[in-house]
């Protein structure tokens, strides 16, 4: 199940983390470009088919499997760094340093959005949360 009973706990921990995503992210670059509907598309639909898949159904099928497992959280965020590598590698031609940074950053937002799943029992803050990130990246 990937919409539980605590609405109120998972919007609020995926607003808090989007937050956070979004100042890590734009923290050096303070300049706010306009934001038009083809970025926020973008960012809404990676956001909700990434944490459908990885935060909710695969999160949900490895909680069935082994409850509460920390490992289980590097699971998804193994799976979510590696969804990049493709993408840096290929279309960016990225280097060492810059696809560590990339997918260490996502392998850890993976593990917190992960997390809200679990801890709310609903992937909507999950969501809110790569919303977040997805808007200061493409921002």
């Amino acid at each position: 199940m990937m919409f539980g009973e605590k609405w109120l706990g998972s919007i609020s921990l995926g607003i808090f983390m989007g937050t956070i995503y979004y100042v890590l992210v734009r923290r050096y670059n303070i300049e706010v470009k306009a934001l038009n509907v083809d970025i926020l598309g973008v960012a809404l639909a990676t956001a909700v088919t990434e944490e459908l898949t990885f935060s909710g159904f695969v999160m949900g099928y490895l909680e069935k499997i082994q409850k509460g497992k920390i490992f289980n959280l590097w699971i998804i965020g193994v799976m979510i760094a590696l969804v990049r590598l493709p993408m840096l590698l290929f279309v960016y031609h990225s280097g060492l340093v810059n696809v560590i940074g990339v997918m260490l950053f996502a392998g850890a937002s993976g593990v917190i959005n992960a997390w809200i799943r679990v801890k709310t029992g609903n992937v909507t803050g999950s969501i809110l949360a790569r919303i977040g990130m997805n808007l200061a990246v493409l921002g």
